[in-house]
């Protein structure tokens, strides 16, 4: 760790900030190219999503945890965002072509043109242009030098609620962050658990966490459909602490989820059973396995049915050749996969982070796909901003030289 921070640039240090229901994960990487090199997380525990205190409070805790592990500042850091203040709207633009030639600046204005929200939509967080148009020509992906009169393009813009962003952006700057971009989960878990060829042959990715189930559907490696639903782990872990005969707080209900629970019905012992702390002085009290499984089961087979039935209404459920990948923190859960087969009627695996060095066994957990992600949409941005600084700067070298050659011709000829 030492070497390593005698030859690592402060600027080449990246951050990754995901808020979830339940907890908060702040990761620290480094930028080495296409790759990252996770060089810790934080993983702290959040009494209370709703609290602003309390959010302020653990994220204080995990900058200075993190400061003092990691030996660095902690400061932009992108952030993942989910959940019902989050809505994507899908637009068309069609602009004429002056020269009959796509030029940039036509791409740039049909890209303008279908991405022009009404102010109710929300503040946008995202445009994913799809494939355009030339004319009659359809399934264009970069059209530039093109001929033609007419270009067309299909976006999915993703927005957000503004007071809901400037709340999450009060949070951050109370810890002493700054915001260097907002990230869709879902977009970001991508990043970290996708192949080149999912992406391309047409794969929806579930991300499923306490708060929210979001999805993410990829076409020809660009994003066609997003959608966010409010079932999620928090809601399996209400049903199993109103379900069960005894009482079970929250908290608890958590625990035996985490312990006990499953989805894999067939694999129980007949008659199996965990034990619950009674009330008061009463004994524990022997629940059964089974049951357990079969709220857990009830619930996410529900979220799966749900996600399914908004596909097929968006005509989206042909388009995923490749299949189904699940990912976060209910991922644990196990048979998931085998649930969420049966309802979609697709290939389905779990995906885990991968790709990265340093730390990486600790975190290949579907869990932390979000976080991990968000390092690589850090690391996409950290190179593009590198790019563009280069080009200026050599842009800025060829100016000066060729000044020079014109003070040369003029001092001498």
């Amino acid at each position: 760790m030492d070497d390593n921070k005698q030859i690592v640039k402060k600027e080449d240090y990246i951050f990754g900030l995901d808020i979830g229901a339940s907890k908060v994960n702040l990761f620290v990487g480094i930028s080495e190219g296409d790759s990252v090199r996770v060089v810790e997380c934080g993983d702290f525990p959040l009494e209370s999503s709703d609290e602003y205190d309390s959010v302020v409070e653990t994220l204080q805790k995990a900058v200075h945890t993190l400061e003092s592990i990691a030996g660095v500042d902690v400061r932009d850091v992108y952030v993942g965002i989910a959940g019902k203040h989050v809505s994507s709207y899908s637009y068309k633009g069609l602009v004429s072509l002056p020269t009959n030639e796509v030029r940039e600046e036509d791409i740039i204005n049909v890209q303008r043109l279908a991405s022009t929200l009404p102010d109710k939509a929300g503040e946008i967080i995202h445009i994913f242009p799809g494939d355009y148009t030339l004319d009659d020509t359809t399934g264009i992906r970069n059209p530039k030098g093109y001929t033609g009169r007419r270009l067309g393009v299909e976006v999915q813009v993703v927005t957000s609620r503004p007071n809901a962003l400037q709340d999450i952006a009060k949070c951050v700057n109370r810890a002493g962050l700054n915001v260097a971009g907002f990230v869709l989960e879902p977009l970001a878990a991508a990043s970290a658990v996708l192949s080149n060829d999912e992406r391309e042959l047409g794969v929806a990715l579930i991300d499923i966490g306490a708060g929210s189930a979001d999805i993410a559907v990829f076409v020809k490696d660009s994003v066609r459909y997003t959608a966010s639903l409010d079932i999620a782990g928090n809601v399996i872990t209400s049903d199993i602490s109103k379900c069960l005969k005894v009482p079970v707080s929250l908290s608890k209900a958590e625990e035996l989820k985490k312990k006990y629970g499953t989805c894999s019905l067939n694999n129980l012992i007949e008659d199996e059973t965990f034990p619950v702390p009674g009330v008061g002085d009463r004994g524990e009290v022997l629940c059964s396995r089974k049951l357990l499984a079969q709220i857990i089961t009830a619930r996410v087979a529900e979220i799966f049915k749900l996600l399914a039935k908004d596909l097929e209404k968006h005509h989206l459920d042909t388009v995923i050749d490749g299949g189904i990948v699940l990912t976060g923190g209910c991922c644990n859960l196990a048979g998931i996969e085998e649930i969420a087969t049966k309802v979609f009627k697709k290939p389905v695996h779990i995906g885990k982070p991968k790709g990265m060095s340093g730390i990486q066994d600790a975190y290949q957990n579907p869990s932390y796909a979000t976080g991990i992600g968000l390092l690589y949409y850090a690391n996409k941005k950290h190179r593009e901003r590198k790019q563009r600084d280069t080009d200026t700067q050599l842009l800025v070298t060829v100016k000066k030289g060729m000044q020079r050659l014109r003070d040369i011709i003029k001092t001498y000829f």
